[in-house]
Order: structure tokens, then sequence, then C-alpha cells
């Protein structure tokens, strides 16, 4: 069984403004063909013992599979983490039409 050829990458950012401006690079360096912004996600964990919340922005990266080794080594460099979330999952863009119409937009470079 092959490897999907089209990934999603979850990454996390507190400031908004910073979120545009990655997805933008991102996509002016070719490496995505889209980005998402959830805005003010309530993030849940323990720490320490305690339960706590915090508020982020969770983004969602759409891009090719042969892109990940590039999009991992710009969030790595850029993000104000020094361990950032990166979650890589391996997907298909679902229908023949939306394939095809991001096919057409990295054909033409957005």
């Amino acid at each position: 069984m092959s490897s999907s050829q089209e990934i999603l990458i979850f990454t996390t950012l507190a400031d908004r403004d910073l979120a545009e401006e990655y997805i933008a690079e991102m996509l002016q360096l070719g490496i995505i063909v889209s980005g998402t912004i959830f805005p003010e996600v309530a993030l849940l964990y323990q720490w320490e013992g305690k339960l706590t919340i915090d508020s982020e922005n969770k983004i969602l990266l759409k891009a090719k599979a042969d892109k990940y080794a590039a999009i991992e080594e710009y969030i790595m460099k850029k993000h104000p983490y020094l361990a950032p979330e990166i979650i890589k999952m391996d997907v298909s863009f679902g229908s023949d039409k939306f394939k095809a119409f991001i096919k057409d937009k990295i054909a033409k470079g957005g």
C-alpha cells in the first residue's frame, strides 16, 4: 500500500497575526496549498497535577506530501516555541472535483 500524496499538518500559535504571516509566507514559498486558522480554541491539559486551560490558534495546513520536510523546517525555524506542535496526517483530499481544483491551483502556483 502506498502512502498518501496529500497531507494535513496541524500546528498552533498564540498570536493570530503571526499565524496569518506564516501561512502567507508558506503560500508564497509554494510549500502549502492553503492554511486555515481556527481562532481562539481552548487547549485543556494537565500541568504539574492541575487542569490548565489555555487559548491558542489552531492552524491547519493542506499540502502535498513531498513538501512535508520543507514545512517542518519552516515551522521549526520560525516558531516561537522550542518544541512546537507539528502533527502530520496522511490524507486524501476527497472528491475528484476538489482534487482537480487543488491540482489546478498547484499547477498555476496558487
